[in-house]
């Protein structure tokens, strides 16, 4: 499969959307939401196929310095095992070298990972969140 990895301004919300939608990462996104989520990420970068169709997505912050944090990566199944989840998480890698990587790797995604030269650390690392909730009177 021939694409393009492009970073900039040139995706549209909805593009994104579908994209999630079609790896099974929920449904009925709304502009604002997907929007405030890209705009947030200093790196944003993604892929096109020869006909335009977005076919992958990927984002990252990073202090450039001790820490680069992966968002989201993101390909679609007709796209996957073809070099584009590679390619587009070289993009965060060359954008801010010499600086660790951290991702989460959610289901089969740690063997993709590790195929990459990613690496379980020695010592147990515990993933936490907590989600705030407004509390309206």
């Amino acid at each position: 499969m021939a694409y393009e990895i492009r970073t900039g301004p040139d995706i549209e919300w909805q593009e994104v959307a579908n994209l999630f939608e079609a790896v099974g990462w929920g449904t009925k996104y709304d502009e604002l939401s997907v929007q405030r989520s890209m705009q947030a990420y200093p790196h944003v970068a993604y892929a096109r196929d020869t006909a335009g169709n977005l076919i992958g997505y990927v984002t990252a912050f990073s202090d450039g310095a001790f820490s680069t944090m992966l968002g989201e990566l993101v390909v679609h199944p007709a796209a996957q095992k073809q070099g584009v989840g590679k390619s587009l998480l070289a993009t965060v890698e060359m954008r801010f070298p010499n600086v660790p990587v951290t991702v989460k790797a959610l289901g089969n995604a740690k063997k993709f990972f590790e195929a990459c030269g990613y690496r379980v650390p020695n010592v147990e690392v515990t993933f936490m969140f907590k989600t705030l909730r407004t509390v309206t009177a």
